[in-house]
């Protein structure tokens, strides 16, 4: 029975799918499944993936499956009386706890407060710590875009070769709809510039000149290094940014934590009630 209402109701589910965003205004609950007396919306699967990068038909029908199958053994569990037994109800709590103290620590710890760096404590970091950025590889900083055609790719060069800052050239060409896709003043190593074509390209033309186009599989690429650093070389401040960002949110975060917890202990009672076996072991004993 579940086959066959399965067929019926992914069909309808496909079918209001293909409707969102088309302009209707969808309902706020849409049922897409039922087990006995539990539904299952539309919103709900929606809800939990990615929204950015959209749902699937496969991934909804893939959720779908799964949801209704765990529906099932989920009652059947219950109807056993599996969901009664002590060992589940301490779990349990062990997971309550654990997702109240996540939430308390999101509050505290992990926000948006203690992850922001003004740029005068980035610098200052940097200046104390440069002997701990040097590079470990090759870095170039480029520019590049993407064409479909080779001629739109060669007047792109043109219009900068003549003199028109590679921005406005990009503006321009994007407003002609000519270039599919483009990066702007980005860091990258062999191991993450992508097409190797490109890698190619960067260390053999000098720095501020666009490239010429670069045939690939994905279309004709004009690139441009703004700098280019050698291993063993002081890292910019720029390329190092976020790193410098992570460690200093680490440092503020230890520095929040340990302050609560300090705060914590004045709160409380605490009483260790037992202390750690210090006798020696037998086989240690003269």
């Amino acid at each position: 029975m579940v086959g066959n209402h399965s067929a019926r109701g992914a069909a309808a589910l496909f079918a209001a799918l293909a409707c969102i965003g088309c302009g209707e205004r969808t309902p706020p609950e849409t049922p897409v499944a039922r087990v006995d007396g539990q539904t299952l919306t539309l919103e709900h699967i929606r809800a939990r993936f990615d929204s950015a990068r959209g749902v699937s038909d496969a991934q909804v029908h893939g959720y779908l499956q799964q949801w209704i199958t765990d529906e099932m053994l989920y009652r059947e569990a219950v109807r056993r009386g599996l969901d009664k037994q002590p060992s589940l109800a301490a779990r349990l709590e062990d997971v309550r706890r654990q997702l109240v103290i996540n939430a308390l620590m999101d509050q505290e710890i992990y926000n948006a407060q203690t992850a922001a760096s003004a740029s005068g404590e980035i610098a200052a970091y940097y200046e104390e710590h440069k002997s701990e950025f040097i590079l470990t590889n090759d870095v170039v900083l480029v520019s590049f875009t993407l064409f479909a055609e080779r001629d739109e790719a060669n007047q792109f060069r043109s219009a900068v070769l003549r003199g028109t800052p590679w921005g406005t050239a990009v503006r321009d060409s994007i407003q002609g709809t000519a270039i599919l896709a483009r990066i702007d003043s980005t860091y990258f190593t062999q191991q993450t510039l992508f097409p190797p074509e490109l890698w190619r390209a960067a260390r053999g033309i000098g720095t501020g000149s666009p490239s010429f186009p670069i045939p690939t599989d994905e279309g004709y690429y004009v690139l441009v290094v703004w700098r280019y650093a050698r291993q063993g070389q002081q890292a910019e401040l720029a390329y190092v940014e976020p790193e410098i960002r992570s460690r200093l949110a680490i440092q503020r975060r230890q520095a929040r934590f340990d302050s609560l917890l300090e705060n914590l202990r004045a709160r409380h009672t605490v009483e260790i009630l037992v202390e750690p076996d210090t006798a020696t072991p037998e086989n240690e004993q003269e």
